[in-house]
């Protein structure tokens, strides 16, 4: 397993790498020889204008020749200001893409922190909540899109107005990528046919376990890893591609961020609930409440805070879950020396799980190009084999026990040695 969790991601990687030849060099990026047929898409990464602190009206470029600065897109601004309080404001972004001729294209669209307004050749195109110089004028919203571009000319004049107050970030995480509606239309799909697949697996592993302590054994660890699935399958709806908010835009967005952290927390809870009940032995109580209180310290912040600051902590808390992550290394080496029941299976999750926190890790520092379907499949299998750990234990599933090749006396004789034959 050690070897497929390695070539998952190598192939995460090399699947999603930014090896496209053009990028954004000072406000342009030049598409004039690009097929967009046969090259596929482009992620519009690279050097975009940016005007800090300034809501530009986009009938007026490009009148405006003197750019304020050039920044990195996609990029927080948390990165860039050295403020006190670098995540919070607005700003404006300008872009212009050169075209070979006037073509229909369509943009994916992610969230920005934490709204935004984007318009192609003076033509609002695309929105997520209100834009506004101040918390008080301004709606936060996450709602990725797939939008068509207007047919208009060889040149496409991009603007994006984009404001945040609520969020410990501000700016964008991902790329806005270019390209035939037929390409994007299908990522999108089958991204978010990936996304429901992995929502009803975790849906019904959870009914299934929760099935098997009712009516089968009552073993408090089917209630546990019931529980965890459950809990990562209402992350999936509310993380990532966003699925509910897209159908349903009118959550309030305040809402739906709480949900998608408490879930992470909540879901750290039941793993370690999981792990300890599966190998008792291996685990220090004093470490296994450590790390629940934690995780409860975090829910009730989350819970009784606003996104504005309980989002601040999530380096803290990634950092948190490292410690975590190599205790559970430690207690599966332990129960490996051991040879708990059905503990291969948990390490092999493990250490896919740990290929696919890397590839995330990667794709968030902007290295790689983040594709949810990797991410999806990966949860999956971690999942299954997390269940396969949990049926050995609860003894739906037995290790096989090898054959014996030792000539015993009963092989010889068809009996045991009487009593007067033994010395």
């Amino acid at each position: 397993m050690r070897s497929l969790s390695i070539l998952f991601l190598l192939i995460a990687i090399a699947t999603t790498l930014q090896a496209q030849s053009v990028f954004v060099r000072q406000g342009v990026i030049d598409l004039r020889q690009w097929n967009f047929k046969e090259q596929g898409n482009v992620h519009l990464n690279g050097e975009w204008g940016f005007y800090m602190s300034q809501l530009i009206p986009p009938d007026s470029f490009p009148a405006i020749s003197n750019v304020q600065d050039y920044i990195y897109f996609p990029s927080t601004w948390n990165e860039s200001s050295k403020s006190l309080q670098p995540g919070k404001g607005y700003a404006t972004y300008h872009l212009t893409v050169l075209l070979s001729k006037p073509q229909q294209l369509t943009l994916e669209v992610p969230h920005f922190y934490s709204s935004y307004a984007l318009w192609i050749n003076k033509k609002l195109t695309s929105s997520n909540g209100i834009v506004g110089r101040s918390k008080e004028t301004s709606i936060p919203q996450w709602l990725p899109k797939t939008v068509s571009i207007p047919v208009s000319d060889d040149t496409l004049d991009i603007v994006i107005h984009a404001s945040n107050y609520r969020h410990a970030k501000g700016g964008v995480r991902q790329s806005i990528i270019i390209g035939l509606h037929e390409n994007l239309n299908f990522k999108r799909n089958v991204a978010v046919n990936s996304n429901i697949i992995l929502i009803v697996l975790l849906g019904c592993l959870s009914g299934a376990f929760l099935f098997t302590y009712i009516f089968y054994k009552r073993n408090i660890t089917s209630i546990y890893f019931s529980l965890l699935c459950f809990t990562w399958a209402i992350r999936a709806i509310f993380s990532n591609l966003y699925i509910l908010t897209v159908k349903y835009p009118e959550i309030p967005w305040e809402l739906c961020v709480k949900i998608e952290y408490i879930t992470l927390y909540l879901a750290m809870v039941w793993a370690v609930f999981f792990l300890s009940s599966l190998f008792p032995e291996d685990v220090n109580t004093l470490f296994k409440y450590f790390f629940i209180g934690c995780n409860i310290i975090f829910v009730l912040c989350t819970v009784f805070t606003e996104a504005s600051l309980y989002t601040q902590f999530l380096p803290v808390y990634l950092s948190f879950t490292l410690v975590l992550l190599l205790y559970s290394i430690y207690v599966l080496v332990r129960a490996v020396v051991y040879e708990r029941e059905g503990v291969w299976y948990i390490v092999s999750s493990v250490m896919l799980g740990i290929s696919v926190f890397t590839y995330d890790l990667i794709a968030y520092q902007g290295w790689a190009f983040f594709n949810s379907i990797i991410t999806n499949f990966g949860y999956a299998v971690i999942f299954i084999l997390l269940s396969m750990c949990l049926l050995y234990h609860i003894g739906m599933l037995k290790r096989t026990v090898p054959s014996q090749d030792i000539l015993t006396f009963d092989d010889l004789y068809g009996g045991k040695p009487s009593q007067k034959n033994v010395m």
